[in-house]
């Protein structure tokens, strides 16, 4: 049996911590970056600050990052937020005169050769300058609890550190696999040899360890030969405040969207061929359907791959926009799109999963049945195609757009409130509570 827990079944959301307490939160990725991975430490200190809790952030500095989002600090008022400098890659190319580059979504990219010499991570040179600055924190505040979320995985050993010098509790949250999954550079058996070892030191030793897929929590809990109530699923979710306003009225024009990063997991080239297929089957025209973009192209060959299909007058890619902008994109769609090429790790859960059960659309799921697209099939009017099924995903858009014409595409129930970010902060709240009892 593993010894990774899931969320608890009950509905109600955990009691509010009344007490205040103290927490700091060590997060590599934290806004104004933009993208999925830095809401879930953000969101977490938005709902411990009206839980009572004195809330501190470490982060770099200003980085080289594909895309920014100030919004996302508007919910931050109150925590107290320190930013250090780093010798890290992508400090270094945000200072040497790029910032203009930068600015408008640039990529971190062309670093992937220091994965030959900096183990497990570039981001480990950012650990000296964050670990005095978080013992003199952890002294001067008299903290007694640490989270630290990875990647990037090098951000686990401030934690590690400060629990052997200090005495702190730690939480180890990871946001993606480590050495089991394929999202991190491992050039050679002996990278991966040294990349297992400290996966396994830090999973051993931390107080506590969450993450954001069952599998992940499942895996890591092995690795760790953790005890039983140590090891949580803790996913990350949809922000309720995001859906509180009235949803945008519907138009004439049937609206496809696929919202997120376009990445080496997410491919929408048979998408694109499929929906060519619909177009010309349905023969329909610009005014009657578009296909849009909403996130950053991390590949480069989006608007190749739209070229290649004629797609220029349906196809709106209009890159990254803020998170408030995206959800708000999110509600207008008629249908969503969930992508996962094939190969993907099995026990990923795209971050998006949870807003688009949340924005109650029907989806379009293509590709892999990873742990993300079986949660969102269980919550969500789905219709699921094989990656290089062409002909089915154009069958797929016609019956939805059929539906659309009559007005009764199918909708989701509410969201579960435990996806919501609320309960997650709640959750992760009651969890570094017990851990001060202990």
């Amino acid at each position: 049996m593993s010894s990774s827990e899931n969320l608890p079944p009950q509905k109600n959301l955990p009691q509010p911590v009344t007490s205040i307490k103290r927490v700091l939160l060590v997060a590599y990725y934290f806004p104004p970056l933009g993208m999925g991975g830095t809401q879930r430490v953000a969101k977490w200190a938005k709902y411990f600050l009206r839980l009572g809790w004195e809330v501190t952030v470490l982060t770099v500095k200003p980085i080289a990052y594909y895309a920014f989002d100030d919004s996302l600090l508007d919910e931050l008022k109150g925590a107290r937020i320190i930013r250090t400098g780093s010798l890290d890659p992508s400090r270094l190319l945000y200072l040497f005169h790029q910032k203009k580059e930068l600015a408008g979504g640039g990529k971190e990219g062309g670093t992937s050769w220091l994965y030959w010499f900096l183990i497990p991570d570039a981001k480990i040179l950012w650990l000296p300058i964050a670990l005095w600055q978080a013992w003199r924190e952890i002294r001067q505040q008299k903290i007694p609890l640490v989270v630290t979320s990875g990647p990037p995985h090098s951000s686990h050993f401030i934690g590690w550190i400060l629990s052997k010098i200090t005495g702190v509790k730690w939480v180890s949250d990871f946001r993606d696999t480590w050495s089991q999954g394929n999202f991190l550079p491992i050039p050679t058996a002996l990278h991966r040899f040294f990349h297992r070892v400290m996966e396994k030191r830090i999973v051993t030793d931390a107080d506590v360890v969450t993450a954001t897929s069952q599998g992940v929590a499942d895996s890591l809990a092995a690795i760790g030969k953790r005890a039983a109530g140590t090891t949580y699923f803790l996913p990350n979710g949809y922000d309720s405040e995001d859906f509180v306003d009235s949803p945008p009225a519907p138009d004439n024009c049937f609206d496809v969207s696929y919202i997120g990063a376009i990445a080496s997991y997410a491919d929408p080239s048979t998408l694109l061929e499929g929906f060519r297929l619909f177009v010309e089957s349905a023969q329909l025209s610009p005014a009657e359907t578009k296909l849009h973009f909403v996130g950053a192209d991390l590949t480069g060959k989006l608007a190749a791959q739209v070229r290649e299909n004629n797609l220029e007058a349906y196809v709106d890619a209009v890159g990254y926009l803020s998170h408030r902008e995206a959800v708000t994109a999110m509600r207008q769609a008629d249908l969503l799109v969930y992508l996962v090429r094939p190969g993907s790790f099995p026990a990923l859960i795209p971050g998006k999963t949870f807003e688009y059960i949340a924005a109650g659309k029907p989806v379009l799921a293509i590709g892999d049945r990873i742990e993300g697209m079986q949660l969102l099939m269980q919550h969500a009017p789905v219709r699921h195609c094989a990656f290089d099924a062409i002909d089915a995903i154009r069958c797929v858009l016609l019956a939805f757009y059929q539906e659309f014409c009559q007005g009764e595409l199918p909708q989701a129930s509410t969201p579960p409130p435990e996806f919501s970010r609320e309960w997650q902060a709640q959750k992760l709240a009651e969890i570094l509570s017990n851990l001060l009892l202990h």
